[in-house]
C-alpha cells in the first residue's frame, strides 16, 4: 500500500509589476515551507513569485473562447514535447478531465487566488468525480494574476506566451520543490486535460492528468453512510491489482480567497482514516488504524483482469475515497492509481 502522492503548485503571487511586452514567471523557491499535506486549507506562508502582465488590449485584440481552446491543444503539445525529451510516451486529450477543471479555473480568474481547492472545499478528486471520471486523476495549477482586479485580457498570441512561460517554469523545477515537473514527466500518465479561463483578475490554467489502466463500472457520487456499493471492471492486460481502499475525510466547507491563497499542496485522506481494504489473496491480513484493526478482504481477479467486489462505505457524513491501485506484472512494486471515486456520504 503506497502512500498518497503529493502535487503542489508553485506560481503564487503578491506582487504585480506591469512590463508591456515582456511578460515573465519568476517562481522563488522556499526552501524553509515544507510541502503541506493536510486535508483542508492551512495557514502556511504561500512561496511567492513575481508577475509581468502585459497591459489592458482593446476588444477587438482579445482572445476568444475559440482562441482560448486552441491555446489549449497547445499546451498539450507542450507537455508532449517536454515528455519525449525524457524518452516518456505521449499523453492524448481527456475531455473529462478538462471538463471537471473548467468552473475551477474561471472561479481563479475571476476572484483572484490559486489553489486546488475551490471556494466551496472541494479538492481535484471530487471535481473529477463530479465530472464523470472513470480513472485517477492529478493536478497541477498555475495563475498570472492582477491582484487589484479589472484585468482587461490578453490576445491569443499573449495568451500562448503566458502559458508557455508556466509550462517552462513547471518543467524546470527542482527537488525538492519539483511537484509539477515530477506530475508532468510521470510515466503512468496517459492522458491530461486542459482548462483555461481569462478573467478579470488575470489567467488561470489547470492540468488534470489521468492515468487509463481499467475499464471500470461508475460508482454513484453520492450515497448514503453505512450503504455498500459494488465496485466492478477490468483492469488492462499485463497489469496486477494491489489494492482497493477506502479512505474517508471530514466533508469539505467554504472557504474564503484569503484562505485559498494560504494553501499549498492536497493530498488523499490519512490512512489513519482507512476503512475498507481488499487485495488478491488477501484474506487473514489485517491494517491497524487508530481507531483498529481493519480486517483485508480477498480481491478475486480472473485471467482477463476482471473483478467484482462490494465495498462498504464509511458510516458517517464524510467524503469516501475508492481508490484503485495497480502494478505491471514486470514490476509489482511499481504501483500507482488506476482509479479513484470521491462519493459524498
Amino acid at each position: 500500500m503506497t502512500v498518497p502522492k503529493h502535487i503542489i503548485w508553485v506560481i503564487s503571487l503578491n506582487l504585480l509589476i506591469l512590463n508591456l511586452g515582456c511578460n515573465k514567471i519568476w517562481p522563488i523557491p522556499n526552501n524553509d515551507t515544507p510541502s503541506q499535506t493536510q486535508n483542508e486549507p492551512n495557514a502556511a506562508q504561500t512561496p511567492q513569485g513575481l508577475i509581468g502582465l502585459p497591459l489592458p488590449l482593446s476588444s477587438i485584440s482579445k482572445a476568444t473562447q475559440a482562441d482560448i481552446t486552441q491555446v489549449e491543444q497547445i499546451v498539450v503539445e507542450l507537455i508532449n514535447d517536454d515528455r519525449r525529451q525524457v524518452g516518456l510516451p505521449l499523453v492524448s486529450w481527456d475531455e473529462t478531465a478538462a471538463k471537471s477543471a473548467r468552473q475551477h479555473v474561471l472561479e481563479e480568474a475571476n476572484n483572484g487566488y490559486i489553489s486546488h481547492w475551490g471556494l466551496d472545499g472541494e479538492k481535484p478528486q471530487r471535481r473529477y468525480t463530479l465530472a464523470g471520471g472513470l480513472d485517477a486523476v492529478e493536478e497541477n495549477e498555475s495563475v498570472t494574476l492582477w491582484l487589484e482586479g479589472g484585468f482587461q485580457g490578453v490576445s491569443k498570441e499573449q495568451l500562448k506566451t503566458i502559458v508557455a512561460e508556466h509550462q517552462s517554469a513547471m518543467v524546470n523545477e527542482l527537488p525538492p520543490n519539483d511537484g509539477h515537473r515530477q506530475n508532468i514527466l510521470d510515466p503512468h500518465h496517459t492522458g491530461v486535460g486542459i482548462a483555461i479561463d481569462v478573467g478579470k483578475f488575470g489567467v488561470a490554467m489547470a492540468q488534470e492528468f489521468t492515468n487509463h489502466y481499467s475499464v471500470i463500472d461508475p460508482l454513484p457520487s453520492s450515497a448514503t453512510p453505512g450503504s455498500t456499493v459494488t465496485l466492478k471492471g477490468r483492469i488492462n492486460k499485463g497489469y496486477q491489482i494491489k489494492g482497493i481502499y477506502g479512505v474517508w475525510e471530514p466533508l469539505p466547507l467554504p472557504t474564503t480567497r484569503e484562505q485559498l491563497m494560504q494553501t499549498h499542496s492536497y493530498a488523499d485522506p490519512s490512512w489513519d482514516n482507512l476503512h475498507f481494504y481488499a487485495k488478491p489473496q488477501g484474506k487473514g491480513y489485517y491494517i491497524s488504524t487508530p481507531l483498529g484493526k481493519v480486517s483485508v478482504q480477498n480481491l478475486n481477479v480472473d485471467n482477463l483482469g476482471n473483478f467484482s467486489i462490494s465495498v462498504p462505505l464509511y458510516n458517517s457524513h464524510s467524503l469516501d475515497y475508492i481508490t484503485v491501485e495497480i502494478a505491471p506484472d514486470t514490476n509489482p512494486k511499481d504501483t500507482f492509481y488506476a482509479a479513484q471515486f470521491v462519493i459524498k456520504l
